[in-house]
């Protein structure tokens, strides 16, 4: 159910245009951030300006519903922050697997009890004072995360930090190494590289969907000007049970939906699809 009162900024989107190491090379940005990209859905952390509470929500304001005892656990854990912090933060199901980040996707507002524990990985905050102008640069916005989180400053990790954690939850802050275009690629290189027969991309003896890449200069707007999703391409042979078509705004929205055909997993695709492709596989129902 979408909450009108739930606190949002105009979104950040990735930038997909970066698929091979020599397409790092291309930024116009000396200097970038990179994080692991995980693998789950998008929330943000934020307040109900009516009602004085902490909500989760997804970007279009849809309130979420969760096992009440991990809702309830996250609830708590930012109840005070959220007053003057709104969290940007990826949902995930630990251990990951496709199975069970399809059952995750599909109870995001049951409140149903599910079999694995979640993880929540939160990679971006902003004052709430600054939701309309915002001042603070992604480095800056990073250091505050970590403070928030009280990680001791200088202190290095390339693992999810842990923040909080229960039977259901495990609250993580994501690793962010700042380095150079050349690093950056070879980073991605050399974890495709460890991560390519699992489809998967290394980073810290890790695997993730891929890399996120920042401008640390950057301030917090909506678009995709400013992070970039670094992310290989995959193939998959999946038998086609679905089709759906939407909009998101202005922008036409495509998904296929099917399970692969050699492990019997499903599969859902939502990207890299354009409304010719969408209506050839149509016809073809």
């Amino acid at each position: 159910m979408k909450n009108p009162n739930a606190i949002r900024p105009r979104a950040q989107e990735l930038n997909e245009s970066i698929r091979r190491p020599e397409d790092i090379l291309e930024l116009k940005i000396e200097q970038l951030m990179v994080e692991p990209k995980f693998d789950g859905s998008f929330i943000y952390i934020t307040h109900d300006r009516d009602a004085n509470r902490t909500v989760l929500c997804t970007k279009d304001g849809n309130e979420l519903r969760l096992d009440p005892a991990a809702q309830n656990f996250i609830l708590r854990h930012f109840g005070l922050l959220t007053e003057h912090f709104l969290f940007e933060a990826e949902l995930e199901p630990l251990p990951w697997s496709e199975s069970n980040k399809v059952a995750l996707n599909g109870n995001l507002y049951s409140g149903h009890e599910l079999p694995f524990a979640i993880r929540l990985v939160v990679h971006d905050v902003l004052p709430m004072h600054e939701l309309e102008r915002p001042v603070s640069s992604a480095r800056q916005r990073y250091a505050l995360l970590r403070a928030l989180a009280s990680i001791e400053e200088g202190v290095q990790f390339v693992e999810p930090y842990v923040w909080d954690e229960s039977k259901t939850v495990r609250i993580c802050i994501t690793p962010c190494q700042e380095m150079t275009r050349e690093a950056a690629a070879e980073l991605f290189r050399v974890g495709w590289a460890e991560g390519k027969k699992h489809r998967r991309v290394m980073l810290g003896g890790a695997p993730y969907e891929g890399l996120v890449l920042i401008d640390p200069e950057s301030l917090h707007k909506g678009g995709r000007s400013n992070k970039w999703k670094v992310k290989p391409f995959h193939t998959v042979d999946i038998h086609v049970t679905e089709l759906r078509e939407g909009f998101s705004g202005k922008v036409p929205l495509f998904e296929v939906q099917g399970c692969n055909i050699k492990t019997g997993e499903a599969a859902k695709i939502t990207s890299g699809i354009s409304p010719a492709m969408f209506a050839q596989l149509k016809q073809a129902q």
